[in-house]
């Protein structure tokens, strides 16, 4: 009779603890990315809550409460400034996003891969530019004397306009900036959602007489919402945060009909040297984004199709 050896010799049962020096190396490998986002991240995102609370002239420092913080929130400037940022905001997206998904329907409905790739690649070449080089590009293009779209409507008739010089103007014209950096990246997204819906689902749809136009709105939208979520929060941060376009072509001109939160809030800290007031703002700003992503994202979340 064979006698198998005992498991209780061989310490079967006994729970062994992970040895110790693992855990150090996996702490090592984690180490300088914990220090990097503390170093880059949290340490001026703390300071700058600081620098609202405190007043510095010269050698002294002194506490000034909220003070920092009410005279933002009393400056005509400031309110302006948000006002054209939402105004921005509300041609830029939606413009953005229905480009984007007519250019990533094509893209889907290619046959050629060819031609496919092809649209992908020259969708996406304007997210390759630099934003100061696309504002100098459109810049020249809205030239009121030398720019190619007046010269163009004064070829079929039209008056030229003053595209980044009219108040009613500048903020429309801006926004073609944005929406065609932005059309690659979204289309892009929205293309790779179109492409994980399973096809039975359309040929289902043929089957039960559905129409081209009932089976996007009662298949495609539907099981494309999480890309549709995606793309319209990043949309909505990237418009929030534009700087450089604004910068570059009008200054926040003309009459401060351009003058953005962004554009503001590096005036505060780099013209006027007003760091509490640039800190404020630069808070306050968080504070919208992050309110504004996680409404959208508890609304829209129901809505959503996993």
């Amino acid at each position: 009779m064979i006698k198998s050896p005992s498991l209780a010799g061989n310490g079967a049962g006994k729970k062994y603890a992970p040895k110790k020096h693992l855990s150090i190396t996996g702490f090592l490998f984690v180490l300088p990315a914990v220090l990097y986002f503390l170093v880059v991240y949290m340490y001026p995102f703390i300071n700058s809550i600081i620098l609202t609370f405190i007043e510095t002239r010269g050698a002294n420092t002194s506490f000034v409460g909220f003070k920092f913080y009410t005279r933002v929130l009393q400056d005509p400037l400031f309110w302006r400034s948000m006002l054209n940022t939402l105004y921005l905001t509300a041609i830029s997206v939606p413009v953005t996003i229905l480009l984007a998904l007519i250019t990533a329907l094509l893209m889907d409905k290619m046959t050629s891969r060819v031609f496919r790739n092809t649209l992908q690649i020259a969708s996406l070449l304007p997210m390759m530019m630099s934003l100061i080089a696309a504002a100098l590009i459109f810049q020249w293009i809205f030239d009121p004397v030398y720019g190619i779209l007046n010269n163009l409507l004064e070829v079929l008739g039209f008056k030229r306009k003053g595209w980044l010089t009219t108040p009613e103007l500048v903020i429309p014209s801006l926004s073609v900036i944005t929406i065609w950096l932005r059309i690659g990246f979204d289309a892009t997204i929205l293309l790779a959602g179109l492409q994980a819906i399973p096809s039975h689902y359309y040929e289902a749809a043929i089957i039960d007489g559905a129409s081209p136009t009932k089976s996007f709105f009662k298949i495609t939208l539907p099981l494309l919402n999480p890309q549709l979520v995606l793309v319209l929060i990043s949309e909505i941060i990237f418009t929030i945060k534009s700087f450089e376009q604004v910068f570059i072509t009008t200054g926040g001109g003309p009459a401060n009909a351009s003058r953005v939160i962004i554009l503001h809030l590096y005036e505060a800290a780099f013209k006027w040297f007003n760091f509490g007031e640039a800190s404020v703002i630069a808070l306050l700003l968080f504070i919208m984004l992050m309110l504004l992503s996680i409404f959208q994202w508890v609304v829209l979340r129901k809505k959503v199709e996993y």
